[in-house]
């Protein structure tokens, strides 16, 4: 009997002498991933030193995958091996010294931020600004509306860190809840708008929420910390009688 193969291999992957049957097509080449304009891993504004310098950032809450609910921003700062070790917020905004702390970690959620851009009249704008990122015009109107409040926007719970979660030997490091004044710096220039948006328009990208969390590490390199972390109005007191 004959081999069937022998007539059917070269019909499929080869053309016959005197075969006139078509040939199976060629693959087809796969586009590459579609990256938006303007998304990279450059370092902006964080080179040499400074990079060193940027905190690690974590923005939670554009994946709708995570499903925790917003909480308070959470402020980790690093103090100096023979800087000041204060108790409290209000301590710690009275007694540091430049070099005294530095921000090593931030992470907050962008779904408390939304509450804030409603009240301010940026929510609206932001969307616009999300169906189109590289829209330069929507950029400037939405930084204008909501980046002129000094105010406190988001709760946070600032805690300093060491060796061994540790501050000179001592083991308490949370410093209590405090204010954080965040979007001033999202809003203050235009790649950080953009990025932003760029993360909401693609928010099951990891790659596109890493470009913002490290632009905004860069910019936190150059914030003073009495310009980002403020006393909250309701913060709880605790008023202990010194022992005679």
């Amino acid at each position: 009997m004959r081999n069937p193969l022998a007539v059917l291999a070269p019909r499929r992957f080869g053309a016959v002498a005197g075969d006139s049957s078509p040939r199976v097509p060629a693959p087809r080449r796969v586009p590459a991933p579609d990256v938006l304009e303007g998304v990279e891993f450059l370092h902006h504004g964080c080179t040499g030193d400074g990079e060193d310098d940027a905190p690690e950032v974590s923005v939670r809450g554009i994946d709708p995958r995570n499903d925790r609910g917003p909480g308070a921003a959470s402020v980790h700062l690093a103090a100096r091996t023979d800087g000041p070790c204060p108790d409290t917020v209000e301590e710690l905004l009275a007694v540091a010294g430049p070099g005294d702390f530095r921000l090593r970690r931030l992470t907050f959620d962008v779904r408390t931020l939304d509450e804030v851009l409603e009240t301010r009249g940026g929510r609206a704008l932001l969307e616009q600004l999300v169906a189109s990122p590289a829209d330069r015009v929507t950029n400037a109107v939405f930084r204008a509306a909501v980046g002129d409040d000094p105010e406190g926007d988001l709760d946070c719970d600032v805690r300093l860190v060491g060796e061994g979660d540790s501050v000179a030997g001592r083991c308490r490091i949370d410093l209590g809840r405090a204010r954080l004044t965040l979007t001033p710096v999202l809003t203050g220039s235009e790649r950080l708008a953009r990025r932003l948006a760029e993360a909401r328009a693609r928010p099951r990208d990891r790659a596109v929420r890493r470009c913002l969390e490290h632009a905004l590490a860069c910019e936190l390199t150059s914030v003073p910390l009495a310009d980002l972390v403020g006393v909250h109005p309701d913060a709880p007191a605790c008023a202990v009688p010194l022992s005679r």
